[in-house]
């Protein structure tokens, strides 16, 4: 987010970011204020906004990398959901169960 919309940059490696935060309810203060952030930026993203690129130097690939907005915005979304999966594999793995995780059914006015 700090690439998209000026937050401050992480000061934790991104190999240390499992214990950046290790107080349970400190973590999900933080998730729940991040996440209404998160949603006042998607409110301001245009077309316009979509339609530019960005160039950054990628610590993963060792090299500046360009790329569209619209990939770059897709990407961050698509990855939240595989992080957020994350937890629900291992707490099927330990053999608990789950309630229901589609959207349709945890969101019923979708179906409206």
């Amino acid at each position: 987010m700090s690439r998209f919309d000026g937050w401050q940059r992480p000061t934790t490696p991104i190999t240390e970011s499992g214990h950046m935060l290790v107080d349970y309810a400190e973590l999900c203060a933080e998730r729940i204020e991040a996440d209404a952030k998160i949603e006042d930026w998607a409110r301001r993203v245009d077309d316009a906004y979509l339609a530019r690129d960005m160039t950054w130097f990628s610590a993963a690939a060792q090299r500046e990398v360009s790329a569209p907005y619209r990939l770059l915005v897709t990407h961050f979304f698509n990855h939240q959901t595989h992080h957020r999966g994350q937890p629900h594999a291992l707490i099927t793995a330990a053999g608990e169960k789950t309630e229901d995780t589609d959207l349709f059914l945890v969101q019923p006015q979708m179906i409206a």
